[in-house]
């Protein structure tokens, strides 16, 4: 690995420079202490994250755009899981190809899939959760807020895409003892349960605990669905000393839907033609399909702190997952000719096992009279997956493929056949080392460094004929940020931003893999912040470029193993705004939201014109009043177009807005119940033009809280 070029650049970035240490050895006493600063169990915002860089920076000081979705916000809309979360997320699109649990869930930013996940700051592969879409159903119990990185976040991360960075940030233990206990009911039979304590477990508090169970059950909109999911977490933090900090958690989630299937209804017929048999209350599930996803999670961290300036912390996560689906009926079309429904059936089974780290110091140094900031270390992850490849046969077809009269439709179809067809093993590693330099300039200007070499490397097919090898040494990524004070409350920012993504399997003519694709992201903005860092806004507008994209030979020529040759092409170009606000208004008034405008061409042509719609807007504010707590809020995006290539027509979904609202009473101190009520006007929206799964109709939720 070439980790020690990377390395010497910290060394050069510290060349002349002194820790902020005592000469002696004697270290001080250091109070490990809960987080305040970052406290999001009363507000809609927090003030300081180090996702971006490992630097711990203020929103003001970080140049790119930040948003974060708090416990309180979460609690305040009843958000149930991370799809809920992310649909709430200023700059975020969601796409729901079938329904919910089952469906291929992906999420868009700034023109481009999301594909870079942090776990507690720890990079890792998507597939952490499961599939890449099983992210969707993660049960929010578990989190403390999310934080979401717009742009290109390579430096942390390593691969990816220049769209936007999440992590997932845990819930953690405290030294007080606080308890919660919630029962929720809502519209279609969904019930939900869960318990949540933390606090001290010895007698100086050293040792402390969190636990969190929840469960829920119920239906949805479309008939014969069912799902219940489960969710047991456990953490526990060690005082090793006065200066040093263990940290253990373990979580383990499972997911059942019946009657569910990946796509929904296509809205055309097979002459082109609007349909009108099949809406959103139908299922285009067989009563044989099902999902199932089990997931577990454990992870281990040392933090050590050197003084009150410098810190190290060692992380390792392990993820193990298994979805089990057996599908149908997908794509379906039909055909008012013959009066039938036109579908499939897939079967997949995907069990990835993932080992993550990530070991990184920071801290302040002082060089020329003024106070820096430096952090520098290494991550990545291991992946290793074994997973069967399946035949499916309908016994009067031969095939995958079926045709069932759409008359009295009520998922009722012959099942398939399954039987095991080889399988396809995947080794996937990547390491990284960075580093990164806030260097004070002046008192109000900042100058921010920072660059990283990845390793990456992936073995597809591993042992059979068709194995491949991608191998990329020593990939570099730079980061630079430039950030002036204007006064306490205003910061005016530029920044250089990039990122690496080695997907494509393609290669050229002389059979060697393409150069991975590049994107990097310039942005220019204002930061904000008010009342002591309570209130944060922001101004962006970005610049987004994509290249070495894959695209086939022209004239067509092949690769000596007889495959369609490619060659790389400059590829997408991104630009638009970003505006965002959140956190305390006024004493007892919290508001988060943000206005997007995204304009994303490849040659001319509108990229991911069906995913990414060209404006987003999206507000929720709450007040509370002695006892009474109100909120409302709003959803809005334009139009989306997708191609259906069948009948070559367009089919458009239409801009619309969702309005959403909440009313909460304290009858106690320790009672208070809830009422959400979602889709007040009852839209009729689809995630996604074509076989989108439609989006919920009015629907409540009553909910009973009780704190001790």
């Amino acid at each position: 690995m070439k980790i020690k070029l990377a390395l010497s650049v910290t060394t050069i970035l510290a060349m002349g420079v002194t820790l902020n240490a005592n000469d002696t050895t004697r270290l001080d006493e250091i109070t490990i202490s809960e987080e305040k600063s970052n406290d999001s169990t009363s507000s809609y915002v927090i003030k300081e994250t180090s996702s971006s860089t490992k630097l711990d920076l203020s929103l003001k000081e970080t140049p790119q755009s930040i948003s974060i979705i708090t416990q309180q916000q979460i609690e305040d809309q009843k958000l149930q899981d991370v799809n809920d979360i992310l649909l709430q997320t200023p700059g975020v699109s969601v796409t729901q190809m079938g329904q919910k649990t089952s469906g291929f869930n992906t999420y868009y930013s700034r023109g481009m899939q999301i594909i870079n996940v942090q776990k507690d700051g720890v990079p890792t592969s998507i597939k952490s959760f499961g599939t890449p879409e099983s992210m969707s159903i993660e049960n929010s119990a578990l989190y403390e807020r999310v934080e979401i990185t717009r742009g290109s976040t390579g430096l942390t991360n390593g691969s990816g895409n220049p769209s936007a960075s999440i992590n997932y940030v845990r819930k953690k233990p405290t030294k007080s003892f606080q308890g919660n206990a919630n029962l929720s009911y809502g519209s279609w039979n969904n019930y939900k349960g869960t318990i949540d304590l933390s606090g001290g477990l010895n007698s100086d508090d050293s040792i402390r605990g969190r636990f969190v169970a929840s469960y829920s059950d119920g239906d949805n909109q479309q008939d014969r669905y069912r799902s219940n999911s489960s969710l047991i977490y456990g953490a526990l933090d060690f005082d090793l000393s006065d200066n040093t900090l263990l940290t253990t958690s373990l979580s383990h989630q499972k997911v059942k839907a019946n009657d569910v299937t990946v796509h929904h209804f296509n809205p055309l017929d097979t002459n082109g033609n609007t349909q009108n048999i099949f809406g959103r209350n139908s299922n285009p599930g067989t009563d044989w399909s099902y999902t199932e996803t089990e997931k577990t999670n454990l992870s281990l961290g040392l933090e050590h702190y050197f003084n009150d300036d410098w810190k190290a912390i060692a992380n390792y996560s392990f993820s193990k997952s298994k979805t089990d689906r057996l599908v149908g009926l997908a794509r379906t079309v039909i055909n008012t000719n013959t009066g039938n429904i036109q579908g499939m059936a897939l079967r997949a089974e995907n069990s990835p096992e993932i080992h993550s780290i990530d070991l990184f110091t920071t801290g302040s140094i002082k060089a020329f009279e003024r106070e820096h900031k430096l952090s520098f270390g290494i991550n990545g992850y291991s992946l290793k997956s074994n997973d069967p490849n399946f035949n499916v046969q309908f016994p009067s077809t031969g095939n995958n493929s079926i045709k069932v009269p759409y008359q009295g439709w009520n998922g009722k179809v012959e099942k398939p056949i399954i039987t095991e067809n080889g399988r396809n093993k995947v080794d996937e590693k990547e390491l990284g080392a960075f580093a990164a330099l806030n260097i004070e300039l002046s008192d109000p200007l900042h100058l921010l460094l920072g660059a990283r070499l990845s390793n990456f490397e992936r073995i597809n097919n591993k042992g059979t004929i068709k194995e491949q090898t991608q191998k990329y040494d020593a990939e570099f990524t730079p980061y630079l940020g430039l950030v002036y004070d204007i006064n306490k409350n205003f910061a005016a920012y530029a920044s250089y931003t990039s990122i690496f993504n080695p997907s494509s399997t393609a290669k050229d003519v002389n059979g060697k893999f393409l150069d991975p694709e590049e994107g990097n992201t310039k942005e220019f903005g204002i930061n904000s912040e008010f009342y002591d860092g309570k209130l944060n806004a922001s101004i962006a507008y970005f610049i987004t470029n994509q290249d070495n994209l894959a695209v086939k030979t022209n004239p067509l020529q092949i690769t000596p193993e007889g495959n369609d040759a490619y060659e790389t092409v400059d590829g997408a170009k991104i630009k638009g705004w970003d505006l965002t606000i959140a956190g305390e208004l006024l004493p007892n008034w919290n508001i988060s939201g943000g206005y997007t405008y995204t304009d994303a061409k490849k040659d001319g042509e509108r990229l991911n014109s069906g995913f990414v719609p060209k404006q987003t807007f999206k507000l929720f504010t709450s007040y509370k009043y002695n006892k009474l707590t109100i909120g409302g809020g709003v959803n809005w995006q334009s139009e989306t177009n997708a191609l259906n290539r069948s009948v070559n027509k367009n089919i458009q979904q239409k801009s619309y807005a969702i309005v959403n609202a909440m009313a909460k009473y304290e009858i106690n101190k320790h009672f208070s119940a809830s009422l959400n009520a979602n889709n007040i006007f009852d839209k009729e929206y689809r995630y996604y033009p074509g076989e989108g799964g439609y989006g919920d109709e009015r629907n409540y939720t009553a909910s009973l809280n009780y704190k001790f």
